[in-house]
């Protein structure tokens, strides 16, 4: 036993933290299901989201997990982006209308919480539902409309609601790539489980935003504008035309500009650290219903405030508090086939208007301005649901960048609402929204085989399909999947060995080709994206071909159609043969091209050619299994993990320091597909990192290297935090709230013991981790008693 001693000069604030542990497929019913694979991060644990903060409808402390990884969820229904604090929901649920027996019937779940009863993910091809997964994250969920287990959360007495005898089945999906990290996909499947036919249902989802950064104190939700923008055309090199989609979309009604300009970094205001909330999110169907049903569905977009509701002439209904409440209420909105008007133009609205009521004057300008309150519903119905039949709602939420492009945008409001519409910026959440019904249909993809591959134009004399054929694939394409990776603790360096079986022989399931290109390692001092800094990259050795079109561009114009080439391809193609040594296809440029007598063309790089690029191959000798036929391989052609020899690689990053903790993710990447107009797709620099010290225990063995403790003695005015020792990627809590010490040079599984000098235990950590984790040596204390009491200065003692 050893025995050191500990001198504190710090006082802290209480810091709590719990642990669930829980399976990869069956989730724990106390913990939060939350989509953080992309760039939102949505929490989705009942009918559609979470409502609001965790302090709401009795969640408990243990109850703010995440359920994958057991870290702290964020405070409100989704961030966008990952890690900003950017909150912009603060909850949505389904709203399900219908008749039995001329009875008006509701369920609302905007309260009932629910719990995912299976997760499933592409990432884990070892896993029993492997083969039914969809996307990087599956939730799946099954709750039924009883108004016993809602009244714990709301109590629905006052309105007499009753149960419509449903059962919804809830899946929903998230990818991380480029193009799909900024939306969440559901498909909710509604079936009559009752003994009565229930006619002309209608199904709504209702939804209130919270935009703006959250502090950790509060939030400023009451200063949020929303409405209805229809995506009917998207400019890419030519007018690309996407059906009709139409985003119920909210935002903060400014942007939260700072001294006049908008910014990204944390900035003191008015006693509080934030940050521009510029983003735009919102909800919107993937199937395109005129198409579909024929003119049999109608839409419907309500909104209110606790002050009004917009309500046309032609279907006036006079409401109890001046806002639906009753179920009769609810059913009206759900089924009116209002399309009502965006918030910010309720003050134009005057009392000769001839299709909507005149707005209460005392609020409207207020609501204009966004300073009421506002929730929103988008539905669409009837359908008929007799005994045991079911429909399928499909639908995204989905996110957009860069919404607010002028800080001064909310003088113009509540008198110039045109003006102020046309200073933002719709194209970013339009553009993910096209991709998010592109997913769901993939364009140009026969999915059920009568012939029909979806619509499509023609841009530039090539075609392009915008739209499927109206049965649903639920399909992204996708990188090759990530390599396994494992990480050694040495002596100021951490060694990375990785193995890409998977990631060089899957193909693609579009293409139905390896587009396997390469491999990027990242290196950090925290978990951000932003952190991470690329150190190695590995990078097949091909070639893109730019062809001469002539008719293109009234002048002509070079463009890339097909797939990277080989070297080796090429030297067969345009060279004095295959084995010509000399031939270098970057020679060719527009300039000069090569000329054939049926084209003109020439090549660049793909990416950056770089083979090896320090990585290097840990079976240098190791035959190639994609030219050895199967029954042919031996037990030497793979690793003791039963991966194949020839993909196995090695990387070492030193000259690290052994103290503090580092983080290391490998990705792969695709060479991207040019018909489709994809770029190369690279897997989620986030997702699988690992932490590692680059000090290994055997090492400390080795050497007869003795535990200690760091800093010690520990300082306040030391500025731990200002020297990245302690606090990384938590810039937004207080400096006491991130103190920490460490010990260091532990074997796997001890008990860590602090006493005050006259012997009372002050803490007890147990310290137990296998011997496979890299950071099994390290153990952190948070300055917290065992008592949950602030620390106080002084001397203490350790064993």
């Amino acid at each position: 036993m050893r025995g050191k001693y500990l001198i504190l000069s710090v006082m802290v604030f209480v810091l709590i933290y719990f642990e669930l542990q829980i399976s990869a497929r069956t989730l724990d019913l106390s913990c939060n299901a939350v989509h953080d694979v992309g760039k939102l991060v949505l929490k989705t644990n009942t009918a559609t989201f979470l409502g609001g903060n965790n302090t709401i409808f009795g969640i408990s402390e243990e109850e703010r997990v995440n359920c994958l990884t057991t870290k702290k969820v964020f405070e409100y229904g989704a961030e966008y982006p990952k890690q900003s604090r950017i909150a912009c929901l603060n909850y949505g649920g389904l709203v399900i209308g219908g008749i039995i027996d001329n009875d008006t019937l509701m369920s609302r779940f905007y309260y009932y919480r629910t719990f995912p009863k299976e997760y499933r993910s592409v990432l884990e091809p070892a896993s029993n539902n492997y083969e039914n997964a969809i996307s990087e994250q599956d939730f799946i969920s099954i709750y039924q409309d009883n108004i016993d287990t809602l009244s714990q959360y709301y109590d629905f007495s006052n309105f007499g609601w009753k149960s419509l005898n449903i059962e919804v089945t809830k899946k929903s999906y998230a990818w991380s790539y480029e193009y799909t990290e900024d939306f969440v996909l559901f498909d909710i499947e509604i079936k009559n489980i009752g003994v009565d036919i229930i006619r002309e249902v209608y199904v709504g989802i209702g939804i209130s935003f919270a935009v703006g950064y959250y502090t950790g104190n509060n939030i400023i939700i009451d200063d949020d504008i929303g409405g209805l923008y229809n995506v009917n055309q998207l400019q890419n090199d030519c007018a690309n035309e996407v059906g009709n989609i139409e985003i119920l979309w909210g935002a903060d009604n400014d942007g939260d500009p700072i001294d006049g300009e908008f910014t990204n970094t944390l900035t003191h205001f008015e006693g509080d650290l934030i940050k521009s909330a510029t983003i735009v999110s919102g909800i919107c169907f993937l199937d395109n219903l005129d198409e579909r049903y024929k003119g049999q569905i109608k839409k419907s977009f309500n909104w209110w405030t606790t002050e009004y509701t917009p309500q046309s002439k032609q279907s006036y209904r006079e409401l109890l508090f001046d806002l639906p409440s009753t179920r009769e209420d609810y059913y009206h909105e759900l089924s009116n086939g209002e399309i009502d008007y965006d918030q910010i133009y309720t003050s134009k609205i005057t009392q000769y208007d001839p299709s909507w009521v005149y707005p209460d004057q005392e609020h409207s300008d207020d609501i204009s301005d966004g300073f009421s309150d506002a929730a929103y519903l988008l539905s669409i119905g009837p359908y008929d649901l007799p005994p045991g039949a079911t429909v399928s709602i499909p639908f995204a939420y989905v996110a957009g960048e860069d919404f607010h492009t002028n800080p001064n945008n909310i003088d113009y409001l509540p008198h110039s609402p045109q003006t102020y519409y046309k200073n933002l910026d719709f194209s970013d959440i339009a553009k993910n929204a096209m991709w998010a019904r592109w997913i769901y249909d993939n364009p140009g993809v026969d999915t059920d085989g009568d012939g029909d591959s979806g619509r499509y134009v023609e841009c530039n004399g090539e075609r392009i399909w915008v739209e499927g054929d109206g049965i649903p694939d639920w399909k992204a394409a996708g990188p090759p999947p990530a390599p396994y990776f494992w990480l050694t603790q040495q002596e100021d360096a951490i060694h990375v060995r990785f193995n890409g079986s998977r990631s060089e022989t899957e193909k693609d399931i579009f293409t139905k080709i390896v587009d396997f290109e390469g491999y990027n390692i990242y290196f950090g001092r925290d978990d951000r994206e932003a952190s991470l800094s690329l150190v190695a990259s590995y990078d097949l050795v091909n070639y893109d071909k730019y062809v001469w079109h002539p008719e293109l561009d009234e002048g002509g114009k070079y463009i890339v159609e097909d797939i990277p080439y080989s070297l080796d391809s090429l030297k067969c193609l345009y060279s004095n043969g295959c084995d010509d040594s000399l031939f270098d296809p970057t020679r060719f440029t527009a300039v000069a091209p090569l000329v054939t007598s049926d084209s003109i063309f020439y090549f660049t790089k793909h990416h950056n050619n770089a083979l090896f690029s320090a990585i290097s191959k840990v079976y240098p000798n190791a035959r190639d299994p994609r030219f050895v036929p199967e029954d042919s391989l031996i037990d030497d052609d793979f690793t003791e993990e039963g991966f194949y020899k020839y993909f196995e690689y090695e990387f070492t990053i030193d000259n690290l320091l052994p103290t503090v903790e580092y983080w290391v993710n490998i990705t792969a990447f695709d060479f991207g597909s040019p018909k489709s107009g994809l770029q190369a797709l690279e897997t989620s620099k986030t997702v699988g990192l690992q932490m590692a010290y680059p000090l290994s225990h055997e090492e400390v063995v080795d050497n007869g290297n003795e535990i200690f403790v760091y800093p010690n003695p520990y300082r306040i005015d030391a500025n731990y935090r200002g020297k990245s020792f302690e606090g990384i990627g938590e810039e937004d809590r207080h400096v006491d709230r991130v103190r920490k010490i460490n010990f260091a040079n532990l074997p796997p599984k001890c008990e860590i013991k602090i006493f005050s000098l006259d012997g009372d235990l002050i803490r007890h950590l147990h310290h137990d981790v296998p011997a496979s984790d890299p950071t099994y040596t390290h153990h952190t204390w948070d300055l917290i008693t065992r008592n949950t009491q602030l620390i106080v200065s002084g001397m203490y003692y350790w064993t």
